[in-house]
């Protein structure tokens, strides 16, 4: 379908208050739209295809599922001309709260430092005013700056409206064969890719890898890791270790996501204690932020996302989400101006 006529399609879809979901998986130019039919919730159905969006935590919201069979279905080619019009927009200015978010920090390294937590991630939401927000022009800028990151905008009339350009894989699932990353560490990028990590980034990341590999040991007849490569998201570069095996035979995606989410990546370790530090200190519902998405295919190729580099969009005013990983090498002032990095990554797309 040619570009215009699909995201026509899916503006008047908005209009009449419907559920949608429009994406790009990374390093491809095929833009997907699935138009839900009706706004019913409905059970996640691992036997079936659709579209999944969950939250990180089930306290205080819920998994949102689309079935496939309810809903239109379209694909079309990414217009990168058509995306590119939409660049030269005025920066707006946000409400940021520096001292709240150290003083966090601060309570987290006293507790790491006790031994009580490993690793801790903690995030904040920073509100951004707009005259009018304009989410399709945002998501076709999204996929033209970040091509490697899975780009959606996603609404439900009870919940609203997310849009991200996340880096990071969940999980990819065909049959029993599986794939997932382990992502930390994070450093501006400067013009090179090929750069010399500190000790805090190398320590983050190898406590993911390692989480990771423990959470799967029971579960997988197989697992290896592969080489941990540096890959840039935007203006940022992050370390990636690539984890793949194979599932035992009775195991499923269902099993695979209760193991990894929310992984230390997003939460810390221990996992319980991280959790639950979090809940009680960030001062904010993180909602769908870092929580996970993506395609559920029974008969193929499942791939979910964690939700990150992401906003959440209304009328007049965005909410960025925005965080990091801290160990207890972590340097306050340093874990805020890694927050303020990240937030630029969606505050270019505006």
């Amino acid at each position: 379908m040619e570009a215009h006529r699909f995201f026509k399609k899916i503006e008047d879809h908005w209009k009449l208050n419907k559920p949608f979901v429009v994406y790009k998986t990374p390093n491809s130019q095929k833009l997907k739209v699935q138009l839900q039919h009706n706004c019913d919730y409905k059970d996640v159905n691992f036997q079936e295809k659709g579209f999944l969006f969950a939250p990180f935590t089930s306290e205080n919201s819920k998994k949102i599922w689309f079935p496939l069979k309810e809903s239109l279905f379209l694909e079309a080619n990414l217009s990168t001309e058509q995306a590119n019009e939409f660049f030269e927009k005025s920066q707006p200015t946000a409400v940021l709260d520096k001292e709240k978010h150290i003083n966090i920090i601060e309570d987290a390294l006293l507790s790491l430092k006790s031994k009580n937590l490993q690793k801790v991630v903690l995030s904040r939401k920073e509100t951004v005013s707009l005259n009018n927000s304009k989410p399709f022009e945002y998501f076709k800028n999204a996929c033209v700056l970040y091509p490697n990151t899975f780009c959606y905008c996603w609404y439900h009339p009870t919940v609203g409206m997310w849009l991200g350009a996340t880096p990071e894989t969940l999980v990819k699932l065909n049959k029993n064969s599986f794939e997932t990353m382990a992502l930390a560490g994070t450093m501006p990028y400067k013009d090179i890719e090929n750069v010399n990590w500190g000790a805090k980034e190398i320590e983050e990341q190898q406590i993911v890898v390692d989480s990771i590999l423990k959470e799967l040991a029971s579960e997988v007849q197989h697992v290896e890791t592969g080489s941990t490569t540096t890959q840039r998201a935007g203006n940022l570069l992050h370390l990636k270790t690539p984890i793949s095996g194979i599932l035992n035979s009775n195991k499923g995606l269902q099993k695979l996501i209760d193991l990894l989410h929310p992984t230390s990546a997003v939460c810390g370790l221990p996992k319980k204690k991280a959790k639950d530090f979090i809940l009680n200190n960030e001062g904010y519902d993180r909602k769908y932020y870092t929580g996970y998405l993506g395609e559920v295919n029974p008969e193929g190729n499942s791939s979910l996302f964690v939700n990150l580099r992401c906003m959440e969009i209304e009328e007049n005013q965005l909410s960025l989400y925005v965080g990091g990983g801290i160990t207890a090498l972590s340097d306050a002032n340093k874990e805020w101006q890694e927050t303020v990095n990240k937030s630029q990554i969606m505050k270019r797309i505006l």
